[in-house]
């Protein structure tokens, strides 16, 4: 039994893509939030690793005035939030110079930050907007992702992985612009939110055994799965003998088949912080 791969490219629907390079694997997703107008760009190159979000959103937010400025609207000399270059608003990495409500966030390729009105989805759950997202976080992949600032490095708040570098269709790095996977864990339906009003949350595993939470689909249990249609919170799509079926995480040796079932794995390995993960029959 193989799993099948998480799809490769993403239809933009009239938006670009960010392609994050993040240790170990690689991701694609567009990123998204409640005052950035929609990335300018081309088509996103195909890699693997974690699916991938829906599109942008294209609603504004009005940006709030950070607590000090210059006349020239940067930093004031006095000021020690560290302000993220060119528009010199707020700082990404501590967060810092907007008012408590919000959100320093990218709000395009450029690395241009922005104070964003901040809403109540904890890291990982399904967002459609940077507005959904806690305090600090950003929507990205569908769901909220924490910030990070050091690419080569893990992140090291509770319930994080790798920090992966958001890059610009072709590969450019976005300035400012680097988030934290998420650890969920592959067998609960609920570890990246489930099902919400703000979409559908599912933690993915690539091939170098790294998760994340992004925006999954609405395939059920036992229905056929592809790149396209892709399975809901809790279920992997796996391939036998050419069929490819949605079943549920589980992990091997233990009992989350329930009675009488065995949690099979899969031919290649996967090893998630020495949980070895598998399917239902």
């Amino acid at each position: 039994m193989t799993r099948t791969p998480a799809r490769t490219t993403l239809s933009l629907l009239g938006t670009a893509a960010l392609v994050a390079g993040a240790l170990g694997g690689s991701l694609v997703a567009c990123s998204s939030d409640g005052s950035r107008a929609p990335f300018v760009g081309a088509e996103p190159d195909a890699s693997t690793g974690p699916d991938a979000a829906g599109p942008a959103p294209t609603t504004t937010a009005t940006p709030v005035t950070p607590s000090k400025t210059s006349d020239a609207g940067g930093a004031a000399p006095d000021d020690d939030c560290e302000r993220a270059s060119p528009s010199n608003v707020c700082g990404v990495v501590p967060q810092c110079g907007c008012a408590p409500t919000h959100t320093c966030d990218v709000v395009d390729s450029q690395g241009t930050a922005r104070c964003v009105t901040a809403g109540n989805a904890p890291m990982g759950h399904p967002c459609t907007a940077t507005a959904g997202c806690a305090l600090g976080l950003t929507c990205i992949f569908g769901t909220c992702h924490a910030f990070c600032d050091d690419p080569a490095s893990a992140c090291t708040a509770p319930g994080t992985g790798a920090c992966a570098q958001i890059n610009a269709s072709g590969g450019t790095p976005v300035p400012n612009l680097a988030i934290c996977r998420v650890a969920c864990a592959l067998h609960d339906p609920a570890s990246c939110g489930g099902v919400t009003n703000a979409g559908i949350g599912v933690c993915y595993v690539d091939d170098q055994n790294s998760t994340d939470c992004q925006e999954g689909g609405a395939r059920t249990e036992g229905q056929s799965c592809s790149q396209a249609d892709a399975c809901g919170p809790g279920l992997v799509c796996t391939t036998t003998s050419g069929n490819s079926t949605c079943k549920r995480w589980c992990r091997v040796g233990q009992n989350d088949c329930g009675a009488g079932r065995t949690c099979m794995g899969f031919s290649s390995e996967v090893n998630v912080g020495g949980v070895v993960y598998g399917a239902c029959p």
